[in-house]
C-alpha cells in the first residue's frame, strides 16, 4: 500500500521505517526530509502535499500546532488519515477542542483515525518492548477505517487495542498524552506506557 507520512521527526520516522519494513510504499513529508535522506534508506522523501498525494493512507505526525495549516494543501479527501499528533496547549494548558476532532471538522470527507498519541514511538511500532502487555486506544468516526487501521496495528505487534468509539474520545486521548510527559520528566525514560486493566 502507498503511505504518505507527514513529519520526518522521531515518531514520524520510527513511523515510516516500520511501515516501509512491512512492504508498504512509503514517502515522507517534511521541509527536513530531504536533509535526512541516510535515515530513511528506500523511503521516499518529499514535501507534505507530495507524500499526501503518493499515499493512499495519511499518517500525521507533525506537531499539532502546524497540521491544520500544512493539510490545507495537503489532498486528504476520501483517504484513511491516521492521526498520532498531540496539541502542545492541551499538555500546557486546558484543551479546547482536540486535534483529531478539529482535522475531521477541517476535512470532513477525510478519514480520521485517532491513535497511537500517547505512546512512546519505539514503542508504537513494538509494544512487546515491555515487561507487560500495554494498551493502545483508538477512535473514530468511520468504522470501516478504524476497521482497517485496527488490523495495521496488529502488524505493528499490538494486541490490546481499545476502541473508544468515535471523535469525541479525542479529549480523553489527548489528555492521556498530557499526563505522558510528566511521567516522561519523573521516570526519567520513555520506556513506559499505559495498560487498561479490565475484570
Amino acid at each position: 500500500m502507498r503511505i504518505g507520512v507527514l513529519g520526518s521527526g522521531d515518531v514520524g520516522g520510527t513511523i515510516a521505517r516500520k511501515l516501509h519494513a512491512l512492504g508498504h510504499d512509503v514517502m515522507l513529508g517534511s521541509p527536513h526530509a530531504k536533509d535526512k535522506g541516510d535515515e530513511f534508506a528506500g523511503i521516499k522523501l518529499g514535501t507534505a502535499p507530495e507524500a499526501a498525494a503518493h499515499g493512499e493512507w495519511i499518517v500525521n505526525a507533525m506537531h499539532g500546532e502546524v497540521v491544520l495549516d500544512t493539510l490545507k494543501d495537503c489532498p486528504v479527501d476520501g483517504k484513511i488519515l491516521v492521526d498520532i499528533g498531540n496539541l502542545q496547549s492541551s499538555i500546557e494548558g486546558p484543551l479546547e477542542t482536540p486535534l483529531g476532532q478539529l482535522i475531521q471538522k477541517a476535512h470532513p470527507k477525510a478519514r480520521v483515525v485517532k491513535t497511537l498519541n500517547s505512546i512512546s514511538a519505539h514503542l508504537m511500532v513494538d509494544p512487546g518492548q515491555l515487561a507487560a502487555p500495554i494498551s493502545v486506544f483508538i477512535a473514530s468516526d468511520d468504522e470501516a477505517a478504524k476497521s482497517e487501521v485496527t488490523a495495521l496495528l496488529r502488524q505493528f505487534g499490538w494486541q490490546d487495542i481499545v476502541d473508544l468509539g468515535d471523535l469525541s474520545a479525542c479529549r480523553g486521548m489527548e489528555n492521556i498524552a498530557a499526563a505522558w510527559v510528566p511521567i516522561n520528566s519523573a521516570l526519567g525514560t520513555t520506556n513506559f506506557s499505559f495498560a487498561l486493566i479490565r475484570k
